[in-house]
């Protein structure tokens, strides 16, 4: 009998870093754009609220993808970093806004991101094993 069920999860470990990646793009990449775009003479309104909404709902499947990458490797450094980025991101969105707190949000987030990109690298390397197989979804090989 074949259970995948443990290779699903390891398909869905990129989720949280790319959801960082992206969160800070839409975030920062926006207000770049729309810089450059005003530098050239086209003026653009952004909808403050709808990226706000955005970034937030980025900064959810980020920590579901963190959650996931968890369930991976059991190294709680990463999914704990991260939460406390995107309880700040929080703040900073819906509480007190500070210039100073969402960089470091996003730098935090980021961080978090790397680390548990190499925490996953680092736990996949004993990919040899069976049960690493599963868990890092590398094919098996043939002996």
């Amino acid at each position: 009998m074949n259970n995948n069920t443990s290779a699903k999860p390891a398909r869905l470990s990129w989720l949280g870093s790319a959801t960082s990646l992206v969160a800070v793009v839409a975030c920062y990449g926006t207000v770049a754009a729309v810089a450059l775009l005003s530098l050239v003479g086209v003026s653009v309104k952004l909808d403050e609220s709808f990226m706000m909404k955005l970034i937030t709902g980025l900064l959810i499947l980020a920590l579901l993808g963190m959650g996931n990458s968890f369930r991976l490797h059991r190294h709680a450094g990463p999914l704990l970093l991260s939460l406390a980025a995107a309880a700040v991101l929080f703040w900073v969105f819906y509480g007190s806004y500070s210039k100073p707190l969402e960089l470091t949000g996003f730098a935090v987030l980021l961080a978090a991101s790397v680390w548990d990109f190499r925490v996953k690298k680092r736990s996949c390397v004993c990919s040899e094993e069976a049960h690493c197989r599963e868990k890092c979804g590398t094919p098996p090989t043939d002996s």
